[in-house]
C-alpha cells in the first residue's frame, strides 16, 4: 500500500488532503456504500475520507476513486494547509 503525505520542504509545513467523495457523491445520488460496491475501495476508508480531512492518503485507493468518479484530481482532491507558503513561492517567483 503507497501512502502520500502531504508535506512540503525542510520546513515540513504539513498539509491536509480533502478527498471530496461526499460531494462527488451527492452530484451522482450515491451513497458512500455504492461507491465502495463500484470503486472496490472498503467502506471504512471511504467513511475516513468523507468525514475529514487526511495528512496520508492511501495513493492506491485514490486512483480507484479518480476512476471510479471519473473526474480530474482537481475535482477530487483539495489541499488545505499554510497559504503562507505558497504565496512565499508565488512572490520569489517559483
Amino acid at each position: 500500500m503507497r501512502k502520500f503525505r502531504a508535506w512540503r520542504g525542510h520546513r515540513k509545513a504539513m498539509y491536509q488532503l480533502k478527498v471530496k467523495v461526499k460531494e462527488l457523491c451527492e452530484t451522482r445520488r450515491w451513497s458512500l456504500n455504492e461507491l465502495s460496491r463500484r470503486s472496490g475501495v472498503t467502506y471504512n476508508t471511504i467513511r475516513r475520507y468523507a468525514k475529514q480531512s487526511m495528512t496520508k492518503i492511501d495513493v492506491d485507493s485514490v486512483c480507484r476513486l479518480k476512476k471510479t468518479f471519473n473526474c480530474s484530481w482537481d475535482e477530487l482532491l483539495e489541499m488545505q494547509g499554510d497559504s503562507s507558503i505558497g504565496s512565499a513561492a508565488e512572490q520569489s517567483g517559483r
